[in-house]
């Protein structure tokens, strides 16, 4: 038995680490890969910086990736020069107005909170330009460069700051939250001048004329109010004088003025109910009159940005294609503007002096995301090679695909074959149930740690991306879809999926996985159980198990009140909950059961997974084993307890989808190899 379990780990070993790059990417792989956030144009429009996250790989203390600053040419040969590099994360960029300056926030070891750096737009060493008392959150420069506003979180009162010295520390639920606030400075980061004194403030925006800030805010800090409780208002800077811009129902998005400073738009909810911000709104601030846009618009809206008082450009979702439009503000049409196709866009940005000119972060089925420039109508330029080993290796085919459901309605999803497809054999497929459910899966790069593709494909799998009914970008109906029905039609469109594969020759159905995080674990779990002989093994990541206790523990039990539960409480619907609850149902399981989650997390409370794993292992003989992470959230941002739970992931779909039955098998070994780890590529 010992020399089966050592040949068994050298076999696992050496395929996981031991591949060429015909052979596909492995966890390490992944763990390697440099992502491009965001693209910011020069004020001249000559140049652009972007930042990129750069791993943290054995060489450094475990943590969350670097973040890099580079600066690139948008003309000529693109060669990305390294501004601020290191042991840091650089984030809140921007240029000063005049261009002279690059700004970003830091906080370094002279800091008690963090401010805002700049640096000479040329290059050089980073220097302090604000001292502001309770530090920088947010900011945004005035057009004329002569004024930031920024935002602070508020200090806790000092009697409580005192009591903590004297080792009185208490933990309040729900209240002495600190809330954020809106403050001035001038150029230099003199003269701070407080703005706001009501409700905590999560976003704001200069109107052109540098006269008004419209502001989105909430009545606490809280992440539940955060979600569901955001209104807009708009401050007057001459008389200091706030009045609500628009009574936005629900959650809220991206918002921006116009030119002329007479109309506000905004993305957010059509209700109350509406699960996701998607749909674009203009107000008119001298009346605060409000006209739904997009009200036919079967996508959803990213991203709005002005470019003159009558037209906007947009980033939308039409399902699972990403694209730059121009919006009709007569009738609310989004014509697309042009775009690589298969690119998903992330964020935009018009280059200065050229209306008709754009940079973005983009990726593609091919690379993750990219620093980018298009000219509307044309195709994007790349700017960035981030992984440029990434070219030599093989990958699997990703294609968009649409089938009927049962009862008719079409499901879009992506699919991703396994490596050297071969249409003569059936291969085992894992479904990847993304979470929220209001999220969506989109063309481009679609491999994480958490989310398998490209890793799946190298090891011979079928990876089924699916956007699932209740899914974004498809309009408010379809993600409205699993209201009062969790787990009901939009379960079934999982298991609809899977026949449509089988009937296709595809994959072999009795080799069929599941996994995902947050909803999509639950989604797992209610695999596992309920619906337990459709699937062979199973992988779910901070999952709720029991709806009414998940409820109870949240942080966000108004959103969950509103947005997907008929606003009815848990004692109103027990039985319903009940029925609709994992937990429920663990004397059925017979999917070998892996749960994971982190010890700190505050969406899902760490006893669910806990109850879930417990109740399964007492009631039945079936293979299940739970990990948690420590000081892990609600999603891993460790290096090294992403690259754990990857491996671990995929050792589980290995042992149990093997061909055969092997519902039964013992459990793999606890450990895993970390020979693999490597201080660098």
């Amino acid at each position: 038995m010992k020399t089966s379990l050592l040949l068994w780990a050298f076999v696992f070993s050496g395929f996981l680490w031991s591949q060429s790059p015909q052979d596909g990417l492995t966890p390490f792989d992944v763990a390697t890969l440099r992502t491009v956030y965001q693209v910011i144009p020069a004020p001249d429009g000559k140049s652009a910086v972007f930042t990129r996250s750069e791993p943290r790989l054995a060489g450094d203390p475990a943590g969350s990736n670097y973040v890099h600053l580079f600066q690139v040419g948008l003309s000529g040969e693109f060669r990305p020069e390294l501004l601020i590099g290191g042991k840091t994360q650089v984030h809140g960029v921007s240029f000063s107005p005049d261009g002279q300056w690059i700004t970003h926030l830091d906080r370094q070891k002279k800091d008690k909170y963090q401010q805002i750096y700049r640096i000479k737009a040329q290059g050089g060493k980073s220097e302090r330009l604000t001292n502001a008392p309770f530090g920088v959150a947010s900011y945004k420069w005035r057009e004329d460069g002569k004024a930031i506003a920024f935002t602070a979180r508020l200090p806790k009162p000092q009697h409580r700051i005192d009591a903590r010295k004297s080792g009185f520390k208490p933990i309040f639920v729900d209240e002495g939250l600190s809330s954020m606030a809106l403050f001035l400075c001038d150029e230099k980061g003199r003269n701070v001048r407080r703005l706001t004194t009501k409700n905590s403030v999560v976003d704001f925006v200069w109107s052109r004329d540098g006269k008004k800030i419209a502001f989105s805010a909430a009545p606490t800090s809280s992440i539940d109010d955060r979600y569901v409780g955001c209104k807009l208002y708009q401050l007057d800077l001459a008389s200091s004088a706030v009045k609500l811009a628009a009574d936005n129902p629900g959650k809220l998005g991206n918002f921006a003025i116009s030119p002329d400073n007479k109309k506000l738009c905004w993305i957010g909810a059509v209700d109350k109910r509406d699960p996701h911000a998607g749909m674009l709104h203009i107000t008119d601030l001298n009346n605060q009159k409000t006209s739904l846009v997009t009200q036919k618009f079967s996508g959803m809206v990213h991203q709005i940005i002005w470019r003159d008082n009558k037209n906007l450009v947009v980033v939308a979702s039409y399902g699972a294609r990403t694209y730059v439009g121009a919006l009709d503000l007569s009738n609310g049409q989004i014509t697309p503007l042009g775009g690589g196709k298969g690119l998903a866009f992330k964020h935009i940005a018009l280059v200065p002096g050229d209306p008709n000119s754009l940079v973005t972060a983009a990726s593609h089925a091919r690379f993750p995301a990219e620093a980018h420039r298009f000219v509307i109508g044309g195709q994007p330029v790349r700017l960035s090679y981030s992984n440029e080993w990434l070219d030599d290796y093989a990958l699997g085919k990703q294609e968009t695909l649409t089938f009927p459901a049962r009862d008719g309605l079409p499901i879009e999803g992506l699919l991703i074959y396994p490596l050297n497809y071969d249409k003569t054999k059936r291969y085992p497929l894992v479904v990847v149930a993304h979470g929220g459910p209001e999220s969506h899966f989109s063309e481009g790069w679609n491999t994480s740690y958490s989310s398998w593709g490209q890793m799946l494909a190298a090891r011979g799998y079928f990876a089924w991306l699916p956007n699932y009914r209740s899914s974004t970008g498809y309009g408010v109906a379809f993600a409205k879809k699993d209201h009062g029905d969790p787990m009901g039609a939009e379960f079934n469109d999982h298991l609809d999926a899977i026949q449509f594969f089988a009937k296709k020759g595809l994959i072999d159905i009795k080799r069929v996985g599941i996994g995902g995080g947050s909803y999509g674990g639950y989604t797992a779990a209610w695999a596992a159980t309920k619906q337990s002989k459709h699937f062979a093994a199973a992988v779910s990541f901070v999952p709720f198990t029991h709806i009414r206790s998940k409820w109870y523990t949240t942080d966000i039990p108004k959103e969950f009140f509103h947005v997907h539960y008929e606003e009815k409480h848990p004692h109103e619907q027990k039985a319903f909950l009940d029925s609709r609850s994992p937990l429920e149902f663990a004397e059925l399981c017979t999917t070998p059961l892996l749960l994971l989650g982190g010890d700190k997390d505050p969406r899902v409370h760490p006893s669910q997974p806990f109850m879930l794993y417990r109740a399964v292992k007492m009631a039945t003989k079936t293979p299940t084993r739970l990990v948690q992470y420590a000081n892990e959230g609600h999603g891993n941002r460790i290096n090294t307890n992403r690259y754990d739970y990857a491996v671990r992931t995929l050792r589980w779909f290995d042992h149990y989808l093997k061909k055969g039955n092997h519902r039964t098998d013992p459990l793999p070994p606890l450990d895993v190899d970390y020979s693999g780890w490597r201080a660098q590529r």
